[in-house]
């Protein structure tokens, strides 16, 4: 066998390639070297298989990929702590990994692959598959600089063993005086692999991390705490929910995250800076309404700066922001988007909702917001309502009514004038859509079960099933007792909510048709299980139970899931003949046409066919016994017209007209969703009224105080756009997929 000839261009070029000729044939290899290795102080040499045959230096932390049979091998030498040679070969085969290895020799490691592989009776040179007689790697690593070599290492004799030293101050100052070193001589490792930036900084070093049995010991570099970093943090522990103790516990067991006082002081920071920009008011809801402040635009709400309620007696009863000082706030950024969201010459369309929950048996949490109907469905998701009050108290007239003077003025300016941002004048436009009942409370009318029940017209209940009459929309003059408490909203941009017109009048027609079957006696043993069973086939979670007072009752659905049941629940199965057909249709049809006032691209066309087909819906459902009973002839009737509800007639008879004005505002029916006040008003009581303020808020603090602060930091955030993420990329250096 001829010696091996070697062409490369090594180390540009990490490929290297052999070529020799034995018994009359040439045979050529194939190296990719990936770790070039050194030789250490104690270097071992390959075997003399002959007196005339030549040994080689063994590097250390060598690593080389090479090709056998159609098979690359990834070829590693280590030194073990015996000063012996770890020789060691990797492959894969289909998806898994295999690797064997020898500390006898090379050829040892490649007798061991050839065995795995079933090629026993081939024979391959160790000192080939390695490469160990490649002349040029053999050369630079003798003329690798000494310092480089891990064996040549001056141990300070005169310093204990770490675990022999007792005092953690001693401890620290031991991994202090560690860290500079390392520091020093990773800046240099940095400079050489050119790990520098596109300005040519070398990259920094934030901390090094160490492990000492159970301990973490983390040595930093940088002692100034990164404000973009602990906003981040703040951030993310506001909007999960994340309270002080939770996070203490957290940051016990990570060392890496940022101490808990250092997120809360910061909290707290971030809390006093977005009030003095965004102050938060307060008001007493026990006072008489000529003792109530008014927020007009020479008075902004002079609040105490800490947040702090002095009067215990006062403790959760309100707190309110201008709604001037939000859209000075939220106007730039909104004009500013990619796209912009507004644009000069463009009209704001403000749309006021409100919503209370239960907090227990003697309280009522209620939420009052704004949102920007330019942004379209955003407007659909909570964090793009802005929260303008708050009180724990009743949903009911007396108290709105202190609420609606507290903002009158001020929205009266806003409607007469515009507001003028930048140079730039605004005008603006109030919408107000909300569930029935707080509609009918703001605007000053009868509850739903009086005579003059509407909020669009002075249609009396009795005759709300008779679609042969209109009723165009009017103020109903036969129910208005009380004034109005916003008086800027002009009686066509009150809307009706969408989600609660789904919800009300699917209601009825499952109550309608479960009260049908409760009838039968097979209801209990047969007919309840075979519905729990189809709800579960369409994927809906759905039980009956009987209620306190012994009648039957059923889980209470959510929008998503009552439209699976419209849309797929077979009503034939259970009420058959013809009017199990048209109770069907009802459910089908009434899914139809609540999907299509959702639509925000409506033809005039469509809107005048929807009409004509939402009364015939209304007839269908009230339909009386027709022809003969008991004949071939007769149509049995569905459900009575004293069926007919509020929503129903909301639905038929003005739903039409507001699609057409909406239309004409480049606006949909869809953008007035309660569900997304409803959904910010629960996240809200759940985080502040679960027993806690995130953990730690300031004792004597109210609760509507602690949430609007909250609420004033999420503008924070928006307007420095605080991360909601920082990046960390976790790299294995010992994986040899890095080492590629």
């Amino acid at each position: 066998m001829t010696a091996r000839i070697f062409y490369h261009n090594y180390p540009n070029d990490p490929y290297i390639y052999a070529q020799y000729t034995s018994g009359g044939k040439n045979f050529c290899s194939k190296y990719k070297i990936i770790t070039l290795g050194h030789y250490p102080q104690n270097i071992k040499y390959t075997q003399k298989n002959n007196h005339n045959a030549v040994q080689y230096p063994i590097p250390d932390g060598y690593n080389v990929k090479t090709e056998i049979a159609d098979q690359m091998l990834c070829c590693e030498t280590k030194y073990t702590l015996a000063n012996k040679v770890l020789y060691t070969i990797t492959w894969k085969e289909r998806r898994a990994e295999w690797m064997v290895s020898s500390e006898r020799s090379a050829s040892g490691a490649v007798n061991e692959f050839l065995k795995k592989t079933n090629r026993k009776k081939s024979q391959i040179s160790g000192v080939h598959v390695f490469g160990f007689d490649i002349k040029i790697l053999h050369q630079l690593r003798i003329e690798q600089p000494r310092e480089l070599s891990t064996d040549k290492i001056t141990i300070d004799k005169r310093k204990r063993p770490l675990n022999e030293i007792q005092s953690l101050s001693q401890q620290n100052k031991r991994y202090a005086s560690f860290g500079r070193d390392a520091y020093k001589k990773v800046k240099n490792l940095i400079l050489k692999h050119r790990m520098v930036s596109e300005s040519e900084e070398p990259i920094c070093i934030r901390s090094m991390e160490l492990e000492n049995g159970n301990n973490i010991i983390n040595i930093k570099y940088n002692s100034l705490l990164d404000l973009t970093r602990l906003d981040a943090y703040v951030r993310v522990c506001d909007e999960t929910l994340l309270s002080r103790d939770g996070y203490r516990r957290l940051a016990t067991i990570e060392a890496r995250l940022i101490r808990e006082y250092q997120v809360a002081h910061r909290r707290i920071e971030i809390t006093k800076l977005i009030n003095n920009q965004i102050n938060i008011g307060t008001f007493n809801l026990d006072k008489g309404l000529d003792q109530q402040s008014i927020l007009d635009d020479n008075d902004e709400p002079q609040g105490n700066p800490d947040g702090i309620i002095v009067d215990e007696q006062e403790v959760g009863n309100g707190v309110y922001r201008s709604v001037r000082t939000l859209l000075q706030t939220l106007i730039p950024i909104w004009n500013k988007s990619v796209p912009p969201i507004l644009q000069s010459g463009d009209t704001i369309n403000l749309k006021l909702s409100g919503d209370g929950r239960n907090v227990g048996h003697k309280q009522n949490h209620v939420m009052l917001t704004f949102c920007l109907l330019n942004e379209k469905d955003e407007v659909l998701k909570p964090d793009y309502q802005y929260c303008i009050c708050l009180y724990v108290g009743k949903e009911k007239y007396e108290t709105l009514a202190k609420v609606g003077h507290l903002f009158k003025l001020q929205l009266l300016d806003l409607k007469e004038n515009g507001i003028y941002v930048n140079g730039i004048h605004w005008p603006i436009e109030f919408f107000l859509s909300s569930d029935w009942k707080f509609m009918y409370n703001v605007m000053g009318l009868n509850a739903p079960n009086s005579k003059y029940f509407c909020l669009y017209c002075e249609c009396e209940s009795n005759i709300r099933w008779d679609m042969n009459l209109k009723w165009p929309i009017n103020k109903n003059t036969q129910s208005k007792k009380k004034p109005e408490l916003f008086p800027v909203i002009k009686q066509k941009n009150y809307i009706p909510d969408e989600l609660h017109l789904l919800l009300r009048i699917s209601d009825v027609l499952m109550e309608c048709f479960f009260n049908n079957l409760f009838k039968k006696k097979e209801f209990e043993r047969v007919i309840k299980s075979q519905i729990e069973q189809t709800m579960k086939s369409i994927q809906v979670h759905f039980e009956f139970f009987k209620s306190q007072g012994g009648k039957w009752d059923w889980t209470s659905l959510m929008g998503p899931n009552k439209k699976k049941v419209l849309q797929h629940f077979p009503v034939t199965n259970f009420i058959s003949g013809r009017r199990g057909e048209d109770i069907q249709k009802l459910w089908r049809d009434f899914y139809d046409l609540y999907m299509f006032i959702r639509r925000t691209d409506l033809k005039n066309s469509e809107i005048d066919d929807f009409e004509i087909k939402v009364k015939e819906w209304i007839y269908l459902f009230c339909r009386p016994n027709q022809g003969q009973i008991n004949s071939s002839s007769q149509v049995p009737g569905l459900y009575r017209k004293e069926d007919v509800t509020p929503y129903m007639h909301i639905f038929s008879q003005h739903i039409p007209e507001f699609l057409r004005i909406l239309k004409e505002k480049n606006l949909s029916l869809q953008f007035f969703f309660a569900s997304s006040i409803e959904k910010k008003n629960h996240n809200q009581v759940r985080l502040f009224f679960g027993g806690t303020t995130m953990g730690g808020g300031i004792k004597g603090k109210s609760v509507v105080q602690d949430i609007m602060e909250f609420e004033n930091r999420q503008l924070f955030y928006l307007l420095n756009n605080t991360s909601q993420e920082i990046q960390i990329r976790n790299i294995n250096a010992e994986d040899k997929e890095n080492n590629n």
